[in-house]
């Protein structure tokens, strides 16, 4: 009798170790937890799909999924919808959403290019015309790039393919493009002209809901880690940020592989107080707004902190 008791208590105490060790093992082979994250067509979103190719966030434990948008108006419905935890976007945008019911919070500068294409001779011209869109850091750019030696007449055309044909087909001067998208117009025989130290500091970021912020902290960090090893694996090897681009952004032609303009991808970083305040004051001119919030009050430093 005692001996089948003690039998009984020594399967028991079998099964509650196996147990015990079942449920300790239990997050380790639960889903990953995931971050969706929103990007543009822009030389900008390299380092993040190389990360992916290269499974850095995957090693370190976050399922991420990179959602491409072609344009402002979609991305900017799903995060209001919910469907990405953030995007990559600029900091006229930013201002302007800080100010609204939907905050966003800025983590990360990204490093992208936004060539002036001209049909030559632009320089010769004391009056031009250029492609933009008004409430935007391409027009920002415009009176950076232009307004300097020249007179400019602002035309606001959103979409960018018909922006590019209005400057291809001679109907304006100039016009602002991101690359790759620059690269496509320099193909149809249009000049790519770049502005050394215009901006002065990066104008583009990543930025998450708050709601994102707050759950999802642990692999926002993971995030921008990755974010960083990438970096570090494109300045080994610039063909990665190409491949990618080429990979990822749709009906690219395969013969501006070669010509796009890479910006230096830097280490994570913010912009600084001075510029997020120049760039402020710069939207309120053209918005007729006043923002009353300090530039800090848009960032959130945390994530970068020590990379």
């Amino acid at each position: 009798m005692y001996k089948n008791a003690l039998i009984v208590l020594m399967l028991f105490s079998v099964l509650f170790f196996s147990s015990c060790q079942k449920s300790e093992g239990t997050s380790e082979n639960a889903s990953p937890p995931t971050l969706t994250v929103g990007m543009m067509s822009a030389v900008d979103a390299a380092p993040f799909y190389v990360a992916l190719e290269k499974g850095y966030f995957a090693e370190a434990g976050v399922d991420v999924n990179l959602v491409l948008f072609t344009n402002g108006q979609n991305r900017q419905t799903a995060l209001q919808t919910g469907q990405v935890d953030g995007a990559m976007t600029d900091l006229v945008a930013l201002i302007t959403q800080t100010a609204s019911d939907f905050k966003l919070i800025g983590t990360l500068s990204t490093d992208g290019d936004f060539p002036l294409l001209a049909k030559p001779g632009l320089e010769e011209k004391q009056a031009v015309s250029a492609g933009t869109m008004e409430i935007s850091v391409t027009n920002y750019l415009v009176d950076q790039y232009l307004s300097k030696n020249h007179s400019v007449s602002k035309v606001y055309i959103n979409e960018i393919p018909a922006r590019l044909e209005a400057v291809v087909s001679g109907q304006l001067d100039a016009g602002i493009f991101p690359e790759p998208f620059a690269s496509i117009g320099a193909l149809r025989g249009l000049e790519k002209l770049f502005f050394p130290g215009i901006p002065s500091e990066s104008l583009n970021l990543i930025a998450f809901t708050e709601k994102a912020i707050q759950e999802k902290a642990q692999a926002l960090n993971i995030f921008h880690k990755a974010y960083a090893k990438a970096v570090k694996a494109i300045k080994a090897d610039e063909n990665l940020a190409r491949d990618v681009l080429l990979k990822y952004i749709p009906n690219l032609p395969s013969e501006i592989q070669d010509s796009i303009h890479l910006p230096a991808y830097q280490d994570p970083r913010l912009p600084s107080t001075a510029f997020m305040q120049e760039i402020m004051d710069w939207t309120a001119s053209v918005t007729g707004a006043s923002y009353q919030f300090a530039p800090t009050a848009m960032i959130d430093s945390r994530f970068i902190e020590g990379l």
